[in-house]
Order: structure tokens, then sequence, then C-alpha cells
């Protein structure tokens, strides 16, 4: 099967969202009565422009969704299953492979039907380094043996504050 074959309209997209929600158990999780267990076209649209989903594909000028779309709307999904509200999902998934976003859903599937609680995976825990300085670190986290690259990671992270343009609330 090649790519063009995996490529879905939205309505495709949602159908099979609500297919995987359904075949893993999270249809009907969310304990928010406001949130869609399944996406409709208009949820879509806004998590695209949330950010939290990748932008489609155009083809004969319409949109069209892959494979990590879907991954990314289950995860989505199931995130708020677990009753985490969109800020933190969006920070829960920024920059997340495919791999990671299977085992995420699986791992919250799990939880749904072992507990009521979401999985120790989704654990953070924050430590304060400094004034307005602040770690979060996921439980389960194994730091390389070779800290070179995550020492670089977090000068590239605290730089980058000071780079950003002022914004709302910044005074020039």
């Amino acid at each position: 099967m090649n790519a063009a074959d995996q490529l879905l309209s939205l309505e495709e997209l949602a159908s099979r969202v609500s297919q995987g929600l359904r075949a893993r158990g999270l249809i009907g999780a969310q304990a928010d009565a406001r949130v869609s267990a399944a996406p409709d076209a208009r949820t879509v649209r806004y998590y695209t422009t949330l950010g939290l989903l990748d932008r489609p594909g155009i083809e004969d000028r319409k949109a069209v969704y892959g494979p990590r779309h879907l991954l990314q709307l289950l995860a989505i999904k199931a995130l708020q299953a677990a009753d985490l509200p969109l800020a933190e999902i969006q920070q829960r998934l920024y920059g997340r492979s495919d791999g990671e976003l299977e085992a995420l859903i699986e791992a919250i599937a799990n939880s749904q039907t072992e507990e009521p609680e979401p999985p120790s995976a989704l654990s953070m825990r924050e430590f304060t380094l400094a004034p307005g300085l602040r770690l979060l670190v996921e439980e389960g986290f194994a730091a390389p043996s070779d800290l070179t690259q995550l020492e670089e990671l977090f000068r590239s992270a605290i730089a980058a504050p000071r780079k950003a343009p002022r914004g709302a609330g910044g005074k020039k």
C-alpha cells in the first residue's frame, strides 16, 4: 500500500478516529460532558488552528489527512479521556514521534480498563531550578548516559525566551 492509499478526507478521518477510540474503549471515557468523544470536522479544524494537529496536505484543492493525523487525534482524545485540558495536551504531544503517540494511546487505553486514574507514564514532576525557571520531568524519564545533547537542549531552551519578540504584557 502506498502513501496515497492512506490519505483520508476529513469525514473519513473523523470516522477512523471514532473507530479507533471505540476499539480501545475510549468512547464515553471523557469525564467532562462538554468534551466530545469523537471529533467532528469543526473540531479537527480547531485542533489544527491550535497546533495540536499537523496541517493537512492538499490534493485537488481538498484537505487530505494521513496516518500521523489519525495518531495525533487519537492521542488528543485519549488525553482528554484522562481529563487533561488542551493546553497541557499540546505540551505533552509536542515533538512526539508516531511510535511515542502509539505508546501513549495504548497506555491510556489500558489504564481506562485497569484503573480510573491516568497511567503513571503521564505523571509529571516539577522542579524549580531558579526563580522563573521550572523543569517538568515525566515519570519514567531516563537521562542519557552522555548528557551533552541534553545540556545543549537545556541551553537553547533557556536562551529562547530572551530571543522571543516581546508580545502582550511585555514592555519595550
